[in-house]
């Protein structure tokens, strides 16, 4: 912002030349009185001047500078939060909003919770225990300064292995090197939680690796397997199918057997869609984790609301589908699918007056 410097006037107050002793005695007072008053006048006249006027208007045109923190190159992390930048620049141009890369979704609670003027794209999970300080976030305890926006999409757990492999079941990635996400993120998270249950964790070698940079070690055979957890399709995978012939792995089999949905109620259990990868993937049972927008519980309750009012207008949600087709569980009634955490107010008023209930646990605490 600029600012107008200060500037000061110097009047010489002294007595002109020629002016006899007495004289300057008489008209000392009254011009210093003078000069003092005119420096007071001009002083209050020029700040009244540069300052805006007040008005109900003013706060909604200010600028205001945000941050989305998205994910990995490739990632659907990182095409969300630039769907929603387009869709805000073309409605809400004084909102100005950067798209920043990160490790995923455990480094965006924590970036998040720290930034008064961010928003982040996490899990479900990363939000639940962050908000509660539990798993990763314990000895650095809760992050209550985020608050959940709205569901973004689905992730499906797509764990990839070149068709020829040895790797048919996920008990089969002992002793492999596996592309387990970038370290932080919560594809790595998942990868760990799992293989925690099924007794294998510190049994293979988690490479940290995510989206692109991850496809392209299994298509040159640096790791056995590439575990993704995004939207369907997904461009690193769609690159990857280009070149290899590959299939994926049954997760929830093991989820299932291990109590995995029952330690981690935030994790649904579903299927690849049939399609996915034109025909080039066999659909496979997998885990499947809501994949929600969080803000800073600072970032204004007007900025939240308009981005909620426009990414959800036919015209925005159009845009969103454009940048990631998985934009189409962004529906009103998969809205409370991303209610693990209190809500901000900005999104509160939105989905109060798109009549979805509530649960006691999602409701502003701000």
């Amino acid at each position: 912002m600029l600012q107008k410097s200060n500037m000061r006037k110097s009047y010489n107050i002294q007595t002109e030349k020629g002016i006899p002793m007495f004289t300057k005695s008489i008209y000392r007072k009254p011009i210093i009185f003078v000069l003092l008053a005119f420096v007071v006048f001009y002083g209050c006249s020029d700040r009244q001047s540069t300052e805006k006027p007040k008005t109900a208007d003013t706060p909604s045109q200010e600028r205001e500078w945000l941050s989305i923190l998205g994910g990995a190159a490739g990632g659907s992390f990182s095409q969300f939060a630039g769907g929603i930048r387009q869709v805000l620049a073309k409605h809400e141009p004084h909102i100005k909003i950067s798209v920043d890369g990160s490790a995923g979704s455990v480094e965006n609670t924590r970036r998040v919770n720290g930034d008064p003027e961010s928003l982040g794209v996490v899990f479900a999970s990363e939000s639940y225990l962050g908000y509660h300080g539990e798993e990763i976030f314990a000895e650095e305890g809760p992050k209550t300064n985020i608050r959940v926006v709205t569901l973004l999409f689905i992730a499906y757990d797509q764990f990839s292995t070149l068709a020829n492999s040895d790797v048919h079941q996920f008990e089969d990635i002992v002793g492999r090197k596996i592309a387990a996400g970038a370290n932080g993120s919560g594809t790595a998270q998942t990868l760990e939680r799992l293989s925690k249950l099924v007794g294998i964790w510190g049994d293979f070698t988690p490479i940290y690796k995510g989206g692109t940079a991850a496809a392209e070690a299994l298509q040159d055979g640096q790791v056995d397997g590439f575990q993704w957890l995004v939207s369907v399709p997904n461009s690193a995978v769609i690159q990857l199918t280009a070149i290899k012939s590959i299939r994926m792995l049954d997760l929830d089999a093991p989820a299932q057997k291990y109590g995995f949905y029952e330690k981690y109620p935030f994790y649904l259990s579903g299927t690849l869609p049939e399609g996915a990868y034109e025909g080039k993937v066999e659909p496979v049972n997998t885990i499947l984790m809501p994949t929600v927008l969080i803000a800073h519980k600072d970032v204004s309750e007007a900025s939240v609301y308009a981005m909620l009012k426009h990414i959800y207008s036919q015209e925005g949600h159009q845009m969103m589908l454009l940048t990631n087709q998985a934009a189409a569980d962004m529906t009103i009634e998969n809205g409370p699918k991303a209610f693990v955490i209190p809500l901000h107010r900005g999104a509160h008023k939105f989905w109060s007056e798109q009549g979805v209930e509530i649960p006691e646990h999602a409701m502003p605490v701000d």
